[in-house]
């Protein structure tokens, strides 16, 4: 099997980054560089007998449009690699928007929640980043949470993320948890897919976890229930920001003007508006 091959392979099962792809799967299973490979990609590729083996069930498998992140079991996220099993959404480049501005904003030894937290990405890059920061995340689903965890422990080492197992629409569990501690920021990247919107996505996307992708409805019914939670956890000059679908930044404005916050909008690398977010009055 040569580098070559695997290329036409995934070209011709409609995979769009064939080339990329490709390269990705032969470093992760055979240990070499990309540049190396492309230099050899007409020449067999060497490893041991079970590298090879897994590289070509992993082909197949991405073939079968199961998403690359998902074989290889890990993806990168702000400048962290991250551990991602089909028990949790994919971290994704958009995303950072979000986590940067977190990062950005809030202020020293200031106080941060990560809501739907996922594989932790969020959270554990602000807990990197800013170490001066203290941070929790909630997560609904137990094995969603085994995932946060464990990208906690190996990136972290430590304990410094406060996980908690609650539904972040939960008003009550909100306040169970937290009891009246404010925050200088809180983030949330929630299923915002419509119900519509699935039923035209790639294939891959049907392998991720549909609740955390997708409320079954409109896009907009878990920001519009935090939006009516959470800025009460706000410390004066705490900012809430959720990330949004790119045609969504006008609704999610108006949500926040229906609960008598005034709200920005920024927009993705693509030029997409992605985050919005208000700020607390000082």
């Amino acid at each position: 099997m040569t580098l070559n091959q695997i290329i036409i392979t995934l070209a011709d099962a409609g995979i769009s980054e064939a080339t990329n792809e490709a390269c990705i799967l032969a470093s992760h299973f055979t240990g070499k560089s990309t540049a190396l490979l492309l230099c050899d990609r007409g020449e067999e590729l060497t490893a041991d007998t079970a590298s090879l083996e897994a590289l070509a069930d992993a082909v197949q498998r991405r073939v079968l449009r199961e998403p690359l992140q998902y074989i290889i079991g890990k993806w990168d996220f702000m400048g962290l690699t991250f551990n991602v099993t089909p028990d949790c959404l994919i971290p994704r480049a958009d995303t950072e928007l979000l986590c940067g501005l977190a990062i950005d904003k809030t202020p020293a030894g200031g106080r941060f929640l990560d809501l739907c937290t996922g594989s932790g990405c969020i959270a554990i890059s602000m807990a990197h980043h800013r170490p001066d920061v203290d941070v929790s995340a909630l997560e609904k689903y137990p094995a969603t949470l085994a995932v946060a965890k464990r990208n906690a422990k190996d990136i972290l080492g430590d304990g410094r993320v406060r996980f908690v197992e609650a539904d972040a629409t939960s008003h009550l569990a909100a306040f169970g948890y937290f009891g009246g501690e404010k925050f200088d920021f809180i983030a949330v990247n929630p299923p915002y897919v419509t119900a519509s919107e699935m039923e035209q996505l790639e294939p891959e996307l049907a392998r991720e976890p549909r609740h955390a992708l997708t409320d079954e409805g409109d896009g907009l019914s878990l920001i519009r229930e935090m939006i009516h939670i959470y800025p009460v956890f706000l410390s004066s000059g705490g900012i809430f920001a959720v990330e949004h679908g790119s045609t969504q930044g006008e609704a999610v404005r108006k949500l926040f003007f229906e609960a008598g916050h005034v709200s920005t909008t920024l927009r993705d690398l693509s030029g997409n508006e992605r985050v919005t977010f208000m700020q607390a009055g000082e």
